[in-house]
């Protein structure tokens, strides 16, 4: 475990990011995507909406997606941080792309320290429950 300065150009001199920071701009990511295309769909509802009788408009496609799978392999690097408060250090795990050198010395298996597989899956709704009477509850 190295112990220094954790800022994004510390180490051999590639950008850093703590894993956190990273994982969160992935979400960031995605959602950004997902908004955009729901504005399209939006957009191409209102034109098919908008248009003629008769005229050729084509409907619009509505984006979902099940699932969305990021795979990443990282060069990984524990740091300790003293606390600006004064309180105890902290580890900060940060992370950077493989670096050609290190693959070249080491090997690509030895350069990739970590593999981060980020899954993100919609939050299914699920009914709100009936409620229940002194008699019991409602028959189906």
């Amino acid at each position: 475990m190295a112990t220094g300065d954790p800022s994004p150009t510390a180490g051999s001199g590639t950008r850093q990011t703590e894993l956190g920071a990273l994982l969160a701009g992935t979400v960031t990511a995605v959602v950004e995507a997902q908004d955009l295309l729901d504005e399209h769909a939006r957009a191409r509802a209102a034109e098919y909406a908008a248009a003629a009788p008769g005229s050729l408009a084509l409907p619009p496609l509505w984006y979902a997606f099940d699932e969305a799978s990021v795979d990443l392999e990282l060069s990984t690097e524990a740091v300790r941080v003293a606390s600006d408060d004064g309180g105890p250090a902290r580890t900060r795990l940060l992370c950077r792309t493989v670096n050609p050198v290190t693959v070249g010395v080491y090997g690509y298996r030895s350069a990739a320290g970590t593999r981060v597989r980020l899954t993100l899956t919609p939050q299914r709704v699920t009914p709100t429950p009936l409620p229940v009477t002194e008699e019991g509850p409602p028959s189906p």
